[in-house]
């Protein structure tokens, strides 16, 4: 859900996301507030972890096959994300993950202490570019309203409201900068994340989450005492910032510089929170988080853009906000209703096809009880599914006919060592 909400302004409002023209009521400031503090740049750092956990799973033997496998994998996400963006909507992940992807291939040959190094690296990579934006922005004209990743948003709102081919034509006219900002602001989080989740895989915490009762409990303290902090006073300078160009941008800065902080302790809830009814109700949209994340972009573009019903930039965020979270919902019911018959949801069949260059079994036949030795394996998932389900992206992790074939994702799932892993 986190991320519809971080992605609806700029796909029912503006692409200069929150500005004062769709913030005038209280709700609407109360609704900017809640998504910048708890989901602004913190879902797609949940997503790169469990990305890099994932695909450490996939590349843990690093034969021939699992290589070739992961490639075609990255390809895959890349014209699924380009196709997205030009399609549907500017600010897709996808690309960035499919760019990103393709470091592992470096980092996992190394040990954990070169992982984690490179993490650390990465992290205050970001911290550094976020402070010269700062910087740059201070002493630049005040006034602009807006915090959106695109150079000339009013041209490209203009483009939405006209016909799909518009629309497209005015996103793919703006693609290469907004990758420019999204490289310079967001890749070097996201790659810590990903370097985070591939030692983390290494060492199957997700798989024995109860040996890691200690890190569980300094990820929360972290969250509570630097992330939530860090995150409110983002909201709060974001909220009131909007006639000052500086302090949107270090309400911004502030936010995704201390998101990791909370996206770890969005990592801890969850993995306590596993066993819970509601973690029942996450799973299936867990289970098919690319779908849902593409279809999000589906019925929001239909419900706004002007080839469908042409609301975009007639509502405030409030009501927008409550349509997002209707999104959600209506295709977390999808979810649910779809694997009642099918393994995979229609994109992850997709990608997964792709990645294996074979058509997998699509329709489930028959239903078989879980082997004892496949249930270890079984939490995982459902761990992973409801940390994909609360922000809205998979595609990456392994589904269940695969762990059911005791391939080397299956195995990675009860075996907590791993090659080249630093003690």
């Amino acid at each position: 859900m986190g991320i519809v909400l971080v992605n609806m302004p700029f796909l029912a409002l503006t692409n200069a996301g929150f500005v004062p023209s769709n913030t005038q009521g209280l709700a609407d400031r109360l609704a900017e507030f809640v998504i910048v503090a708890f989901a602004q740049g913190k879902f797609y750092l949940l997503f790169a972890f469990l990305f890099g956990y994932s695909l450490s799973l996939m590349l843990r033997r690093r034969t021939a096959d699992g290589l070739r496998r992961f490639r075609r994998r990255l390809l895959g996400l890349a014209v699924l994300g380009i196709g997205h963006a030009v399609f549907l909507f500017i600010g897709d992940i996808l690309i960035t993950y499919a760019i990103l992807g393709v470091a592992l291939l470096w980092f996992v040959r190394r040990d954990d202490r070169i992982v984690l190094r490179g993490a650390a690296v990465a992290y205050l990579l970001g911290v550094a570019v976020l402070a010269a934006v700062v910087v740059s922005v201070a002493n630049g004209p005040q006034g602009a309203e807006g915090s959106g990743f695109v150079a000339d948003p009013a041209s490209l709102d203009a483009s939405l409201r006209g016909s799909f081919l518009d629309a497209a034509a005015g996103r793919l006219a703006s693609l290469p900068g907004v990758l420019g900002v999204l490289g310079a602001l967001n890749w070097s989080f996201a790659l810590a994340m990903f370097l985070l989740g591939l030692a983390a895989g290494r060492r199957g915490v997700l798989a024995s989450p109860q040996k890691y009762a200690a890190l569980w409990q300094w990820l929360l303290i972290t969250g509570i005492g630097i992330g939530l902090p860090g995150g409110l006073f983002s909201a709060l300078l974001t909220v009131t910032g909007h006639e000052s160009a500086t302090r949107e941008a270090l309400g911004a800065a502030v936010g995704f510089a201390t998101a990791p902080a909370l996206t770890g302790a969005y990592i801890a809830l969850t993995v306590r929170w596993t066993k819970r009814p509601i973690m029942a109700l996450l799973e299936p949209a867990g289970r098919m988080s690319l779908t849902g994340y593409l279809g999000e972009s589906i019925l929001l573009s239909a419900i706004f853009c002007g080839w469908g019903l042409g609301l975009f930039g007639q509502i405030s965020a409030f009501p927008a906000a409550l349509i997002a979270i209707g999104v959600w919902f209506t295709l977390d019911v999808f979810a649910s209703l779809w694997l009642a018959r099918f393994h995979y949801g229609p994109f992850e069949w997709l990608l997964r096809a792709w990645s294996y260059a074979q058509r997998p079994p699509m329709r489930i036949r028959m239903r078989t009880s879980m082997p004892p030795d496949k249930k270890v394996d079984a939490y995982r998932n459902k761990t992973t599914d409801a940390m994909m389900a609360s922000g809205g992206l998979r595609g990456t992790a392994p589904t269940a006919p695969e762990r059911g074939r005791g391939g080397a994702a299956s195995k990675a799932g009860s075996n907590d060592s791993s090659p080249g892993m630093s003690h």
